[in-house]
């Protein structure tokens, strides 16, 4: 006869089994706010990137209402203290507070430094998965936004872009190879030019070349400059060294890469290329 063993399989799980599973839980983070949206006449719905439960998509209720907690609407590119309810039933969190530690007003000084600001939110918002607990990704962001905030000219927000693209790059495990080429394993280290193959990921030698459509021919300083930024450098006082050109040329080949392996374009670097070459010094509103 099987013993009845029922009531020690109750108390074991009994033992094991959360006292409250579905408990709404409210903590306070450190946050930037990448993007936000009206909810209703009196709220919003606010996308925020925090280092322990990446990115959150939280219900500001009332804070298009004069006196609310919040001092008025949330908007992008400022870090605070999130105070935060998580519902474990919904994708939407409730926020019931933000106090602002940095509102980067640098950002919107200039509108080459705005357009900027939000291409880095863009690439951010593609690689940066809802409640994946990344801490790179927004030490990465936070970095940047307080390099562009002291940027002044367009050489120095070409620079951190593509260096900070490389580091989001690095971090998603979406690395191009560099050293050698993807196709026939030669070693490409001593080659004046290479050809970044945005289907295969990385770049081939000349011979390999051929046959790729989607090959971007790479002078040597490019190539150098990629190695550097896809290798997570982010050490600003280097960028002087870098010319113009192979800024401009590095920032578009590795966004060419970015699109291929998002399967989108990024608009805000379209918009970024339409602004002169001189920032307007205009505030943006």
């Amino acid at each position: 006869m099987v013993p009845d063993r029922s009531a020690e399989f109750t108390a074991e799980f009994a033992r094991v089994r959360p006292s409250s599973p579905l408990k709404p839980t409210r903590s306070t983070r450190d946050a930037i706010v990448l993007r936000r949206a009206p909810f209703s006449e009196t709220s919003q719905v606010v996308d925020l990137l925090t280092p322990d439960d990446g990115r959150l998509s939280v219900l500001a209720r009332g804070s298009y209402r004069d006196k609310s907690t919040f001092g008025g609407p949330l908007d992008v590119l400022t870090r605070g203290v999130a105070d935060v309810q998580r519902r474990r039933r919904s994708e939407l969190d409730l926020l019931h507070g933000f106090q602002i530690t940095q509102p980067w007003r640098g950002l919107r000084r200039e509108l080459t430094t705005w357009l900027g600001a939000n291409h880095a939110l863009e690439l951010i918002r593609a690689f940066a998965w809802p409640r994946d607990r990344e801490p790179a990704l927004f030490d990465a962001l936070a970095g940047v936004l307080d390099l562009l905030d002291r940027a002044r000219e367009r050489f120095e927000i070409e620079a951190y872009l593509t260096s900070f693209a490389g580091r989001v790059l690095g971090i998603a495990g979406f690395v191009p190879v560099l050293d050698a080429c993807v196709r026939c394993g030669n070693d490409v280290r001593s080659a004046r030019r290479g050809w970044l193959s945005l289907a295969q990921g990385g770049l081939l030698c000349g011979s390999c070349s051929t046959p790729d459509r989607t090959a971007i021919v790479c002078s040597d300083g490019v190539i150098r400059l990629l190695r550097r930024a896809l290798g997570g450098a982010r050490d600003d006082a280097d960028t002087p060294a870098w010319t113009e050109a192979v800024v401009t040329e590095a920032r578009r080949a590795i966004d060419l890469y970015v699109e291929y392996r998002l399967e989108r374009p990024l608009l805000s670097r379209r918009l970024l290329d339409r602004t002169e070459r001189t920032p307007s010094r205009e505030p943006v509103a």
